[in-house]
């Protein structure tokens, strides 16, 4: 007589996921950067830096990602420094809300 081989169990574990949260590495794989240079953008406030969940794991929004990449680009294609990345960013996003204001006062 044959023994049946008895199935093997996996533990899974899941993880909840806020709807728009990417993980670090995560943010470092879609942009094709590597940590160091996640961490000059957060030493430089390219992108504000998050506060960890309470397991100490850092998830970064869909808007950080947006920002982030729009820095990179600032930074790769017309060379323009750290410093200037972020200065760059903060007045395109100064720009962005004027041109909203204007919009909504010329509706009202």
């Amino acid at each position: 007589m044959t023994e049946e081989a008895q199935p093997t169990l996996e533990q899974v574990t899941a993880e909840i996921i806020t709807s728009g949260s990417i993980r670090r590495e995560e943010v470092c794989a879609r942009l094709g950067i590597g940590e160091d240079v996640l961490e000059v953008c957060l030493r430089w406030e390219i992108i504000q830096p998050p506060e960890p969940d309470p397991q100490g794991i850092v998830f970064f929004s869909e808007d950080a990602l947006d920002r982030l990449g729009r820095g990179l680009r600032l930074h790769r294609d017309l060379g323009i420094n750290w410093p200037g990345v972020s200065v760059a960013l903060e007045l395109l996003d100064r720009i962005e809300e004027l041109e909203q204001q204007i919009h909504n006062f010329s509706n009202e």
